[in-house]
């Protein structure tokens, strides 16, 4: 009798032990990893940010995650190629401010948008946006030749309609932010803290030579006068062809 009440309490305390196991696996906040990066080169990029949910797979079903991004003033985002790339279900954005395509970077301020991630078909926990970034021109230098642009990190924010998953996360920030990139409503969306699995974000774009200025003057206008003096010669005689008719 004494071994099987012995054996009675040992499957009790081991069932509660794997219990609150389970229990606080399934309450606590999920830690999140964020890795980004920048591919293609030249004055128009692609901007590419993956994150992991430290998760199961059916945890995260449901689930929607939502970049804050602050774009610095050497970049921009051409609403036009992101209304185009939305019709194709591509990448959905939502600028926060208006932009100015031909603006240089002195003359811009930086701009804020918001990036809706996709399920990452690669891996079952986590999410990825890939955004078309453009460089603006900079001021001309006589010192550097090339200008560096730091992109910042983006602020994190999750939502999902199956509580459980953020019981645990209860203590942080609530944001209220579209639900989605084509319609009016707004929800709540949680503000997670990540780790960032790269380093920060920097890109080196060219900057004209000042001391080039002169040169590229003179030779502006002496492309322009001879191209004019074509345009009038070629206007002339058409002129004495059709008077000779």
């Amino acid at each position: 009798m004494l071994k099987s009440a012995d054996a009675s309490t040992f499957l009790l305390l081991s069932s509660l032990f794997w219990f609150g196991i389970r229990t606080a696996a399934e309450t606590s906040c999920p830690a999140v990893t964020v890795s980004r990066g920048i591919l293609k080169s030249g004055f128009h990029r692609d901007l590419v940010t993956r994150v992991k949910l430290h998760s199961s797979a059916e945890q995260i079903d449901g689930c929607s995650i939502l970049l804050q991004e602050t774009i610095p003033s050497g970049l921009f985002l051409d609403p036009y190629q992101l209304s185009s790339l939305r019709q194709h279900n591509l990448t959905e954005v939502i600028l926060l401010n208006a932009v100015d395509l031909e603006a240089p970077e002195y003359l811009s301020t930086e701009l804020n948008a918001l990036v809706y991630t996709r399920r990452d078909q690669s891996c079952d926990d986590c999410f990825i946006s890939s955004v078309p970034i453009h460089a603006r021109y900079h001021r001309p230098s006589a010192q550097v030749s090339e200008a560096s642009i730091v992109l910042s990190s983006p602020q994190l924010l999750v939502r999902c309609r199956k509580d459980f998953l953020l019981n645990g996360c209860l203590d942080y920030p609530l944001v209220e932010a579209p639900c989605g990139p084509t319609d009016g409503i707004r929800c709540q969306w949680m503000a997670l803290p990540y780790t960032e699995a790269s380093e920060k974000l920097v890109l080196q774009v060219p900057v004209g030579n000042i001391r080039h200025g002169p040169a590229v003057g003179i030779i502006t206008v002496a492309v322009t006068l001879f191209c004019t003096g074509l345009i009038l010669t070629s206007v002339y005689k058409h002129k004495r062809f059709t008077d000779s008719m």
